[in-house]
């Protein structure tokens, strides 16, 4: 298993109810809000890495910044706006065992479409409208660079709650 997948897994049990739920400012995102994005996003990927099975051959690439994060590995350790039409803040009504159940759901998700991911030709690839066609194998990646992204967010929502 991913050892992202791992390390939030191991972090939910360090947040009481209260904590999973704060607010730094009415612009960030609590604790619950970063995992449900994690988890709704992840599936989101998850999705066309099983959409490129039946996708057309296409010769279409990635657009200039999906070249970059690729030849990278990862996202730019910046927070990324998404637009205010793609940016509904995303749930916080789920508990600890809640997020755990979603999240080990996930994990199996990911583990099952392992194999599709590497199996799928590389010339069937849907497309990601910020970085451009993508096959089965790079949108399978794009969930680990997903989640490390966000471990810096988290880092942050951390330490503000130690504070």
């Amino acid at each position: 298993m991913n050892e992202l997948f791992t390390y939030y897994l191991q972090e939910l049990d360090r947040y009481e109810p209260e904590a999973l739920i704060h607010h730094l400012d009415h612009d960030t995102w609590s604790i619950s809000q970063m995992y449900d994005h994690l988890i709704v996003v992840s599936h989101e990927y998850l999705d066309e890495v099983e959409s490129c099975r039946f996708a057309p051959v296409t010769t279409s690439g990635k657009s200039p910044f999906g070249e970059q994060l690729f030849a990278v590995g990862a996202f730019p350790a910046t927070p990324i706006r998404l637009p205010d039409a793609m940016n509904a803040p995303p749930n916080e009504t789920d508990q600890v065992e809640q997020i755990r159940t979603r999240w080990l759901q996930l994990i199996d998700r990911h583990v099952t479409l392992a194999t599709i991911a590497q199996a799928t030709p590389v010339d069937q690839k849907t497309q990601h409208g910020g970085m451009g066609w993508l096959n089965a194998a790079e949108w399978y990646a794009l969930v680990s660079y997903h989640l490390a992204h966000h471990r810096h967010q988290k880092r942050r929502l951390d330490a503000a709650l130690a504070n």
